[in-house]
């Protein structure tokens, strides 16, 4: 495989300074301090003070006028950290009772980012609203986010005359940690004309890496494990009933009763972590609204919220032309065992369990009699570490074996992946997955089959510059039996370049525009797929956003089927943000593309509105959707798919809430006739994010 890095050879390559984190030592204390709901700190003598921060949002460049003062210490059980948040206009703190996890009235908030194992691998994201609500997070330079992480942590939070003050104790032996340094930052949120961001230690948009910034901090006893057993026993009750409009299906109308006991438990030490659940509960998981993808070949990605799979799957999730190993692929088990741990070069994760329903997805890859049939899954990763920047080299391998079935039915696969900085500016991601799949037929054989897929990356950051080339192709009879594939039997080739600026100050917050380009073509040579894009935003003070997607491609494929037609798309969409009560967002979509069902040209229309904030302790989320796809010779309606959604949660005193999710989904047209409802509601309580008790109905 070959990367047009030759490209990069007329772009303005700037200089970038390499990261020098600042280092500093938290004292040892002798006594935990308080963690009273108060703005009283006098048992918190004898912790670090850190005054020093920096902007960094929108730009990392002005004064911070919000001065903040973090206290830190290494107590006998814990890391205990308070931080004072003064304000020069406290009556705009945007603070209320909410759910954890849950950010949808842009709060103001502040917390600290943490690396136990001090190899800037990932790290722990634990943030704070000034009324202590929890949020928390894992995050990696090259995936992001991921909220659905849980920690079990204290935390407190008051509002005073000048600003508020929050508390928050993190045990030990919540955290995988290793001797030497930890990686720290603070940071503080601050939602205003624009979205303030500020940070210790200071941070600079000229180092192209974030992790690496954070600092050094020592002194950290991992000779004080805590406790190192969490058991969380479950129990549900479920009363089912199937409402049948046929009156002759009567004993399906029945309702059905069932009991249901389970447990998680899990295990820590200073390095390692032990996981196991036996029939664990998923009842209180968001239902999934299919997205509106009338018209698409690819497949739809739902976000995985199941607490089992989330901690220590960073190593499992990894992606490259094709994702090996898809969590949502086990879909309904019986248990599963997951162990994951870090030593002084490489970081390992590894998950097996049994999976009830796992014949279902071996039938959606052609194989026959595999209905109701369990599997047993495993997969396990290493990722060794190259430099102290975040380079890795992974290796990924699973398993999918049917029970009850022919003997080899079922499959495996391997991969290798790197992750590898080049300097300052340059960043090189490159995958290889090879696979094999055995699956029955209705003859009571197996087919057989093998494939592979390969990718590779180049990407280029400065400041107010990106750009990047990317190479990548999947064999046609490449079959991810532990995952599944985007598309079969393709090669793909992209390129792009970005220009982004940030300003604290003035009429505009923030600016971007893409140029981006793609080629696609099947296994064989023939061609698919040629497009240009453009993309821009723009986001003014007063938090009024707005974008703009252009494409323009000249598509010639339908149902596998060469076919030449040009295609194009246009989005047009913002957001406002200004106020916490209500926030909303709007796009809109017009597109020639084809009909994938008949190879038509077919004209796309699509709109939806978004509503969503906090008023009180009342958390709201509203969004309408419709898509048109009609035939462009005489307009026939092929199809039109409308969705309403909403979703809510009151948040009570003494950790006490009411929860419920609804939405209604019409397809009408010559091409398909449905409706899909849906209804949940659920009152609980959930003082931390390992104990929750609900009581609940859902139809």
């Amino acid at each position: 495989m070959r990367l047009p890095t030759l490209a990069f050879a007329c772009l303005p390559i700037l200089a970038a300074p390499a990261p020098n984190p600042p280092r500093a030592a938290i004292p040892r204390l002798a006594k935990a301090p308080s963690m009273a709901a108060d703005a009283d700190l006098s048992t918190w003598a004898g912790t670090l003070d850190i005054r020093d921060y920096g902007m960094i949002m929108p730009d990392d460049k002005g004064e911070n006028r919000w001065p903040t003062t973090t206290r830190l210490g290494w107590g006998p059980d814990a890391l205990y950290v308070a931080i004072e948040a003064m304000d020069p206009e406290p009556s705009k703190i945007r603070a209320a009772r909410h759910m954890r996890d849950t950010n949808s009235g842009d709060f103001d908030f502040v917390g600290i980012d943490l690396d136990p194992s001090g190899k800037g691998q990932s790290i722990i994201r634990l943030f704070l609203t000034p009324l202590g609500g929890q949020i928390d997070e894992i995050a990696t330079d090259s995936t992001g986010e991921n909220s659905s992480y849980d920690c079990l942590w204290d935390s407190t939070g008051v509002l005073t005359p000048t600003g508020y003050v929050v508390k928050m104790r993190v045990p030990y032996s919540s955290l995988r940690r290793m001797p030497g340094d930890w990686a720290l930052r603070i940071l503080r949120i601050i939602p205003r004309e624009r979205r303030y961001g500020i940070s210790w230690p200071r941070m600079s948009k000229d180092i192209q890496c974030d992790i690496c910034q954070m600092a050094r901090v020592s002194g950290a006893p991992v000779d004080k494990p805590g406790s190192p057993f969490l058991l969380i026993p479950f129990v549900t009750f479920n009363r089912t009933q199937s409402l049948e409009a046929d009156p002759g299906a009567q004993a399906r109308n029945q309702a059905r009763n069932q009991a249901r006991l389970g447990m998680d438990l899990r295990y820590a030490t200073s390095a390692l972590t032990l996981e196991g659940t036996y029939r664990p509960d998923f009842a209180l998981a968001d239902a999934d609204v299919d997205p509106l993808q009338i018209n698409s070949r690819f497949k739809v990605f739902y976000p995985e919220r199941r607490p089992f799979f989330l901690e220590g799957m960073d190593l499992l999730g990894m992606q490259g032309a094709q994702r090996q190993f898809f969590s949502r692929a086990v879909q309904n088990p019986l248990y599963g065992v997951k162990a994951s741990g870090q030593a002084s070069f490489a970081t390992w994760s590894a998950l097996h369990g049994k999976d009830q329903d796992g014949g279902l997805v071996l039938g959606t890859n052609g194989a026959e009699g595999v209905n109701g049939r369990a599997t047993r899954d495993t997969a396990a990763a290493m990722r060794l570490q190259l430099d102290d920047r975040g380079s890795g080299l992974s290796f990924l391998g699973t398993d999918k074996a049917l029970l009850d079935g022919p003997a080899r039915a079922g499959g495996q696969s391997g991969g290798v992946y790197l992750d590898q900085y080049l300097g300052s500016e340059f960043h090189v991601i490159g995958s290889a997955v090879t696979a094999t799949a055995h699956l029955p037929q209705a003859s009571g054989s197996l087919s057989s089959q093998r494939g592979t897929a390969t990718s590779g990356e180049l990407d280029w950051n400065t400041r107010h510059w990106s750009a990047w080339v990317a190479d990548q192709a999947t064999s046609p009879d490449l079959v991810l039996l532990s995952g599944f594939t985007d598309l079969q039997g393709y090669r793909r080739r992209n390129a792009g370049l970005q220009w982004r600026s940030n300003w604290n100050q003035g009429l505009l917050s923030q600016a971007n525009a893409t140029l981006r380009g793609r080629r696609l073509s099947w296994w064989n040579g023939d061609p698919m797929d040629r497009a240009v894009g453009l993309d821009g935003y723009l986001e003014t003070a007063g938090r009024l956003s707005f974008f703009v997607n252009w494409d323009a491609a000249g598509r010639t494929w339908a149902n596998d089927h060469g076919r030449s037609v040009a295609a194009r798309s246009l989005t047009l969409g913002g957001n406002w943000r200004q106020h916490s009560p209500m926030q909303f967002g709007w796009n809109a979509t017009r597109a020639r593309t084809i009909d994938l069902a008949s190879g038509d040209p077919a004209s796309l229309r699509s709109g939806s509105l978004f509503l969503y904030g906090t008023v009180g302790s009342v958390s709201y989320n509203f969004q309408a959707l419709q898509s048109d796809l009609d035939r462009e010779a005489d307009d026939l309606g092929l199809i039109r798919a409308r969705e309403l959604t909403l979703s809510g949660s009151w948040q009570f005193p003494h950790a006490l809430y009411a929860k419920s999710q609804a939405f209604v989904v019409r397809y009408d047209g010559s091409e398909l006739e449905r409706v899909d409802k849906f209804l949940k509601v659920f009152f609980g309580w959930q003082p931390n994010a390992f104990t929750n008790a609900y009581l609940g109905w859902s139809g």
